[in-house]
Formats: structure tokens, C-alpha cells, sequence
């Protein structure tokens, strides 16, 4: 029987649309430093609901994503999402939150919990481009080294 991964760390974003394809990048990056068996990682897109058959099993999930945050684009925020958070609560929580709140209310329906948390950023440019601004690739590159300081099974980058 094969072991689930406790912990996923999800991108989520549209990677056409320059800086809303932040967790996407990130995610990738990840994926190619590498994780160890308990996490894994996946760049979800915009999938919404095709997203809901990677929760059973996991019990921390962390949403990597772009957020209209009081924040410079640049630099990167985490926090965690109270469990008994409200849709209406949610609604900054990303410019694409119709996936990843209804995501997140039907997981609860159907009894997956997992602990939610959220590494976010605020986008510079939200426009046709499969680039990130230099800005929000720096956030990029912060988000990477915090989430291996976070996750110390991370090694290092092959150079």
C-alpha cells in the first residue's frame, strides 16, 4: 500500500497571466530541489475542484499564491487560516478565490481538514506574460529559501 504525503504545498495561479503565476513557479522550484517522502508538491493551476482529490491524507496543506496583501510586491507573508474561516472572510484571499475557497469549503464537507496555511505575495503586474516581475521574483526566490528553512527535507539545490 502506498504511503500518502502528509504535507502538500500547493501553487495555485495562472502562470499566462505574469505575476499570478507566482505559486506556480514557486511550486516548480520546489519540485526540483526536492522533497522527502512525507510532502509532496504540486502546481495546481487554476484547477479548482481537480484539486480536491489531492487532500485525502494530507494533514497540513500549505497554498502558495499571489494576494491583493498590504504588503510591497516583493515581499512574501504567511499565515495560517483559521479552521472555522467564513467565505466571506475569504475573499482576499486570492484573485482567483472561487477555486481555492470552494475548494477549501467542500474538502471540509467531505471531512478532509487539513491544516491550512499560506505563503503569499503581492502581484506587480497581472497581465499576458509568462514571466514574473522582477519584483515578485524576488518573492520568488524568498518564498523558495523560506519554505526550505520551513521544510528542512529540502536539499540543496543541485549546482
Amino acid at each position: 500500500m502506498e504511503e500518502t504525503a502528509a504535507t502538500l504545498i500547493l501553487g495555485v495561479g495562472n502562470v499566462a497571466l505574469g505575476d499570478e503565476g507566482f505559486g506556480i513557479h514557486v511550486a516548480r522550484r520546489i519540485k526540483e530541489i526536492g522533497v522527502s517522502d512525507n510532502v509532496k508538491v504540486e502546481a495546481g493551476g487554476v484547477a479548482g475542484f481537480d484539486l480536491l482529490g489531492l487532500l485525502p491524507g494530507i494533514q497540513r496543506l500549505v497554498i502558495v499564491d499571489v494576494m491583493d496583501a498590504d504588503m510591497p510586491p516583493g515581499e512574501i507573508g504567511w499565515f495560517e487560516l483559521d479552521p472555522d474561516f467564513k467565505s466571506s472572510e475569504a475573499a482576499k484571499l486570492s484573485f482567483h478565490q472561487v477555486g481555492v475557497v470552494e475548494l477549501l469549503q467542500i474538502a471540509g464537507v467531505i471531512g478532509l481538514k487539513p491544516k491550512v496555511e499560506f505563503l503569499v505575495t503581492r502581484p506587480m503586474h497581472l497581465e499576458w506574460s509568462f514571466e514574473l516581475s522582477p519584483e515578485v521574483q524576488q518573492a520568488a526566490d524568498k518564498a523558495v529559501k523560506f519554505l526550505r528553512n520551513l521544510f528542512p527535507f529540502c536539499s540543496p539545490p543541485n549546482q
